[in-house]
């Protein structure tokens, strides 16, 4: 049924116009858990469903096909969790790797669209710079975050050289104005609304024990610091009142994704203290306790935000934008963060942050947005059903960033690639196959 689904969608696609084999790079891909990674695992579906070749470039070790139509293929100076050399022995390595898959006979690679290549090594996007006029490619880059380092402003610069150039937020398009010297498309990326718009409404009466989710990797400046001091106040405001909301016992869920990328090796040493923390706060940690460490991995997001009555993001560093929160969104949760970097385009309702202040202050205020959503159900399902609304307006996958993309696609492809018939063969040692494109029913999410 799935395989005449598919040939069906790709036959219609077919004939609003040409069908492409288009190449996605990025250092990551699931199973490794992050926003990057579960855009380009959306998005390479979402391009399969219309009848388009994908193929995902990337450097994680296991990574995963999400779909019929997609390859993925690795090469270890991708590898995050690897050196990342940036010299020309390394460059015309990864050029002639580049060189052999987009050049595959029958079926070339023409489009390469790069997603945060400005980090960690120049090699990328130099590599594929230097075959474009050789191999007529075009070439796009989206940056889905920009640190302000000199070692990133020079490797961002390599990006700059290219045809495209796109940013997930106005907040950063400014950032990267900043540091490039040109200007860049704002694109919101978009979430895959059918994943999470069948999750029912909060409960009218959730019962004693609302929870709350942080859905977040577990790394120092997404603040689950923040989030476990908020919850000591929320309890200790509980035990103050009377009645029935009296025996209210919010619990708090942070996401502890173990395939995850740590650019810096916080976790570990992040983990043991925030247990520290739980412990001062006389809280108690565990499965159906106050607080639970829950694992995330790719299929189970849907699950988290459905258990979930309020979603927090008390982030300590300007997000670009935040996917996780328009996810939340989309499964009709109300989402509380912080009001730094892009997170305030999303449409959660933000908590101000002053650099100066500690995270216990930060925290007592988080609280205080909370407390009447946790109180009164109703309020929740109410603010959750808008947010459901908002991002279908403004933040579905297809029509804020498939459908724009592709046009994009085409018009610098133009006149544009013949159509392309299956695949006759691949460079020796492909780890895949491409099958016929169809459609797939996992749910994602970081």
């Amino acid at each position: 049924m799935g395989q005449q689904q598919a040939e069906s969608d790709g036959a219609a696609n077919a004939q609003q116009g040409q069908r492409l084999h288009i190449g996605l790079v990025h250092w990551s891909f699931p199973p490794v858990v992050g926003g990057v990674e579960t855009h380009l695992w959306d998005y390479s579906k979402a391009l399969a469903r219309r009848g388009h070749k994908v193929t995902v470039f990337t450097g994680s070790v296991g990574a995963q096909r999400p779909c019929d139509g997609v390859r993925v293929i690795r090469h270890k100076m991708l590898d995050l969790s690897a050196g990342h050399e940036d010299d020309e022995e390394t460059l015309k390595e990864l050029r002639e790797w580049f060189r052999n898959w987009l050049t595959s006979p029958g079926d070339p690679i023409r489009l390469v669209h790069g997603h945060n290549l400005h980090h960690f090594s120049s090699v990328p996007a130099r590599a594929l710079k230097a075959l474009q006029s050789e191999l007529n490619l075009v070439l796009l880059h989206t940056y889905h975050s920009i640190w302000r380092t000199p070692t990133d402003e020079r490797i961002a610069r390599e990006c700059s050289v290219w045809d495209a150039h796109h940013a997930v937020s106005d907040f950063l398009v400014n950032e990267c104005a900043e540091v490039l010297g040109q200007d860049v498309q704002r694109t919101y990326l978009g979430v895959d609304t059918r994943q999470y718009e069948s999750i029912p409404e909060v409960e009218e009466a959730p019962g004693p024990y609302p929870v709350i989710l942080l859905p977040a990797r577990l790394i120092p400046n997404k603040g689950a610091d923040v989030a476990i001091l908020m919850l000591k106040h929320l309890v200790e405001r509980a035990k103050r009142c009377k009645g029935e909301l009296a025996s209210l016992s919010p619990r708090l869920v942070l996401t502890d994704p173990f395939d995850t990328v740590d650019f810096h090796g916080e976790r570990g040493q992040f983990r043991g203290e925030l247990s520290k923390l739980v412990e001062v706060c006389e809280l108690a940690e565990g499965p159906g306790q106050d607080v639970e460490f829950r694992p995330a991995c790719i299929d189970d997001m849907r699950k988290l935000y459905q258990e979930a009555t309020v979603v927090v993001y008390p982030s300590l560093f300007d997000e670009p934008m935040g996917l996780a929160p328009l996810e939340a969104m989309c499964a009709a949760r109300p989402v509380v963060a912080t009001g730094v970097g892009g997170l305030g385009e999303g449409g959660s309702t933000l908590v101000a942050r002053d650099e100066h202040e500690d995270a216990e202050k930060l925290a007592s205020r988080f609280a205080d947005e909370l407390w009447p959503l946790l109180t009164k159900p109703s309020l929740a399902r109410k603010a959750g059903r808008a947010a459901r609304e908002h991002v279908r307006d403004r933040f579905d996958l297809e029509r804020a960033y498939v459908e724009p993309m592709l046009a994009e696609y085409r018009s610098l492809l133009a006149p544009g690639p013949d159509s392309y018939e299956s695949a006759t063969r691949q460079p020796s040692g492909s780890p895949e196959t491409f099958a016929e494109p169809s459609l797939s029913t996992s749910t994602v999410s970081r």
